[in-house]
């Protein structure tokens, strides 16, 4: 492994694909920099480039380098609850309470029926007019700050303060120019819930503190009942992600891609603007070469980083809108004294402007989080294992400033190895899904596969460590 091109920061990449996948990136023109290999790295047979994984390019924007929707990301929620208050039924309360104004489901007929404006959708609790669309496209988290009764300062505790926007995107790319009717028709809707695939809503409690003084001034405590969560982008982040590329993850979907080439195609080219720029379109969108790299300063990259900021900006409020689900069930089933404020929230998945080390890069992030100096950096473990609450450090610039986003991968592959054993506690969390059996039970094991990731970036001084937390219950669905 050439590690003037490709850097490991204590991961295997003893894998064939891996292995291809690495060099095929580094091999690029346009990658002038060591790609960051983090600990958890690993590839999905459904993405082109690595989990846990960033790469800087100079004036270049390649989608492929992130996942097909960015903006997923995760947060922590503390409560004023302990440890002692959360009982089975109080869990099956909760859960239900956060199903609660949720729309209808629809199928493909009648998603079709939508999106020509023959049908509408009813407006629930959480939902957005178009106008509040359109101002979380071009203003991020604090357009739903005061739609949802949320304290200014909560925007303090999303990176970047929840906007990814600047005055000259949003002056030539508004959000009626840049949102695909589609985004339209459905991002308005269900806003703040959607734990599916690997999305998650976990309640948790801190079982160990290992840096009180910062524990302290961030209001965490021993047993303190907190919830992490994982999810967006939402229906806006999905369709800028299947409308500005072409993924391997959807070519499979043959009835789903029919329909959204065909809202795809009228997009970019039902119009003047769309025809003078056909060729680089359907060069960029529709048969791309792998890792195809579009100019960050013509237009159409301008044009195509305007849809990525849009996408992070849906996704903060998308996930402030989990918050405040989780504050009303939380008050719904523990009364209405209970209180709970943000912790953290970031985006996992992303592509940005960057300055490291004095020069700007446009740096692409797959399942890799920002680490900002001072800042709650989130590790999320699995359903049987502990997660991790650590500290951005400044050490950071050869890494990219990037942190593993969870330790999934690895924890699975200690199982698999025999590295990890039942945990002597006999901790177990209760899974409640959507479908039969609708709840079960997993047993605990121990933390090696969450310390495997960890270890390696506290000893880089990318992060220190604060708080370890245990699952009590997870809802997926």
């Amino acid at each position: 492994m050439d590690t003037e091109k490709i850097q490991n920061f204590g991961c295997n990449l003893t894998d064939p694909k891996l292995q291809e996948a690495l060099f095929s990136i580094a091999s690029l023109p346009q990658i002038s920099r060591p790609l960051v290999c983090l600990p958890d790295i690993h590839l999905k047979e459904n993405t082109e480039a690595p989990c846990s994984f960033a790469a800087a390019a100079e004036n270049h924007i390649i989608p492929e380098l992130s996942a097909p929707s960015v903006g997923c990301g995760m947060g922590v929620i503390a409560t004023s609850l302990s440890r002692a208050d959360i009982t089975s039924e109080k869990l099956e309360m909760f859960y239900q309470r956060m199903q609660d104004h949720l729309g209808p489901r629809y199928g493909l007929l009648e998603n079709v029926f939508l999106w020509l404006g023959l049908k509408k959708r009813p407006l629930q609790k959480y939902d957005l007019s178009k106008n509040e669309l359109a101002n979380v496209i071009e203003q991020g988290a604090k357009a739903v700050q005061k739609k949802y009764t949320l304290p200014p300062d909560i925007l303090q505790h999303i990176e970047y303060n929840g906007d990814s926007m600047d005055e000259e995107t949003r002056r030539m790319f508004p959000a009626a120019a840049i949102l695909p009717r589609a985004a339209w028709a459905t991002g308005r809707h269900d806003i703040g819930y959607g734990f599916k695939g690997n999305h998650f809503l976990e309640i948790q409690y801190i079982e160990t503190i290992t840096d009180e003084a910062t524990a302290s001034a961030w209001g965490l405590r021993k047993d303190q009942v907190i919830i992490m969560y994982h999810g967006g982008g939402g229906a806006v982040s999905y369709y800028m992600g299947r409308y500005f590329a072409n993924r391997k993850k959807d070519r499979n979907k043959f009835r789903s891609r029919v329909f959204q080439n065909f809202g795809k195609f009228l997009f970019h080219f039902a119009s003047g603007e769309g025809i003078r720029h056909a060729r680089e379109r359907w060069r960029y969108y529709f048969n791309p070469r792998p890792f195809e790299a579009i100019p960050a300063n013509t237009f159409e990259g301008k044009r195509l980083m305007a849809s990525i900021k849009a996408s992070l900006n849906y996704s903060y409020a998308f996930r402030l809108a989990i918050g405040k689900r989780v504050l009303d069930a939380l008050q719904e089933t523990f009364g209405p004294g209970t209180t709970a404020f943000l912790l953290w929230d970031n985006i996992h998945n992303s592509i940005r402007e960057e300055r490291i080390n004095g020069k700007n890069f446009i740096v692409h992030r797959h399942t890799a989080t920002r680490v900002l100096e001072e800042k709650p950096v989130l590790i999320s473990g699995f359903n049987n294992t502990s997660s991790y609450i650590g500290k951005g450090l400044s050490k950071g610039e050869d890494i990219l400033f990037s942190a593993d986003h969870g330790a999934g991968e690895t924890i699975k592959q200690h199982i698999l190895n025999n590295k990890s054993q039942k945990h002597p506690d006999r901790h177990e969390t209760e899974i409640h899904i959507t479908k039969p059996p609708y709840k079960k039970k997993v047993p605990h094991i121990t933390n090696e596969g969450l310390n495997a990731v960890v270890r390696p970036l506290e000893e880089m001084n990318i992060v220190s460590a604060v708080a370890y937390t245990r699952p009590i219950a997870v809802f997926k669905g």
